[in-house]
């Protein structure tokens, strides 16, 4: 194992030296968008990866930015679906650089793409060990397809979280995304990620999770649910899978009231049919007079022509088929009327697309929050995929 060490040296001193570890790659060339991401203060709010109007590598950006902000003693847990390519090298030499100043970096991977550079020099530095206050795990529960491994359910780990500790003179720091650390996610890929501050039950709460995907606690209704209140107002609830029978989504659509000008926008890579539900609980909203305004990756028949039939329902696709990228987003936002209220904000977003595997099979997280200024942030990013979806 030693020159795996030796190769972990290297690329941390090449990383942090701005050098290339992959000629090809111009990002690495350039140091990465680690290498250059800022640190600002750490408050709570949204990024997103913009390939066409915005920036691609905001939420590479905003990661990084918190992994350099945090201080020796404190800790930093993962759990990830991919990690690969030249951002996930450039992403793993800034955890490396953490572990070696002083910070516990423990990782939990899906088991799929983990024979490759990025996680060569994570399994290198941090090592296997549990017991140690930096490690690696790589789930084992392989999928009957074996293409993927979770720790917790089914099909795989498909989880994209991030827990501070403290970092940037802030404690309890969560990050829910979207976005796998790949090539294609730095660069054509629509995503999003929610940092929430200072909400202690929040993070004990992922903190748990990640716990159990650890451990591998094994059972295909995980089903944990979690709600408080954010400091200075307003609410998060956290939703850790898979489950077995709840669909928190359609859960969350029969409160939604067209009596009031309400409006509903989603944002979603994949949707199949199995979840066609929630089109045909859209397409009753937009017969009651509801907005329904969709930017969508795949979908299958069922779902599209349940939509599609609804003339009071606007579609938009950003598939990966044009210059203007593919949508990897998975949200769902809404402001008008919701449960009584008649002016509410609500954001859903985490890793769950919607499809069968990510409700029933995979490890995946998902929070919903009435926090304005995030929704305000969501309501920019749909215009712009509008846009650029034409």
């Amino acid at each position: 194992m030693r020159w795996k060490s030796v190769f972990a040296s290297l690329v941390t001193a090449a990383l942090a030296a701005g050098l290339t570890c992959t000629p090809a790659s111009a990002a690495v060339q350039d140091g990465g968008a680690c290498a250059t991401a800022p640190t600002p203060p750490v408050t709570t709010g949204a990024v997103f990866s913009e390939p066409v109007g915005g920036d691609p590598t905001a939420i590479v950006s905003q990661i990084c930015g918190l992994v350099k902000q945090a201080p020796s003693g404190s800790s930093i847990r993962i759990a990830h679906f991919v990690i690969s390519g030249d951002s996930g090298l450039d992403f793993a030499g800034e955890l490396i650089a953490a572990r070696e100043r002083g910070v516990q970096v423990q990782l939990v991977l899906d088991g799929w793409q983990v024979d490759n550079p990025a996680v060569d020099s994570l399994r290198a530095a941090l090592g296997e060990d549990e017991t140690q206050s930096s490690w690696l795990h790589v789930c084992s529960r392989r999928s009957p397809e074996g293409d993927t491994a979770s720790c917790i359910g089914t099909k795989g780990n498909h989880n994209k979280f991030y827990l501070f500790s403290s970092t940037g003179g802030q404690s309890d720091v969560v990050v829910q995304s979207s976005a796998n650390n790949t090539d294609l996610n730095s660069t054509s890929y629509w995503n999003n990620a929610v940092t929430l501050v200072g909400n202690t039950r929040l993070y004990e709460a992922y903190n748990a999770y990640f716990a159990d995907l650890a451990a591998e606690r094994a059972t295909d209704d995980y089903a944990h649910v979690t709600e408080t209140a954010m400091p200075g107002g307003g609410s998060v609830t956290a939703y850790f899978h898979p489950f077995a029978e709840r669909d928190p989504i359609l859960e969350f659509l029969s409160g939604a009231n067209c009596a009031t000008p309400t409006t509903i926008r989603v944002g979603m890579s994949e949707w199949d049919d199995y979840r066609i539900g929630i089109a045909q609980r859209l397409a009753e909203l937009a017969a009651q007079g509801c907005r329904v305004d969709i930017v969508h990756g795949q979908l299958e028949e069922g779902v599209l022509e349940t939509l599609s039939a609804q003339p009071g329902i606007t579609r938009h696709v950003l598939d990966g088929s044009t210059d203007a990228g593919r949508i990897h987003s998975k949200y769902l936002i809404l402001e008008g009327g919701y449960d009584g209220d008649t002016d509410a904000r609500w954001v859903l977003t985490g890793s769950p697309n919607f499809n069968k595997t990510s409700l029933r099979r995979n490890d995946e997280a998902m929070i919903k929050t009435d926090l304005r200024p995030v929704y305000d942030r969501f309501t920019a990013n749909f215009a712009t995929m509008v846009a650029a979806a034409g």
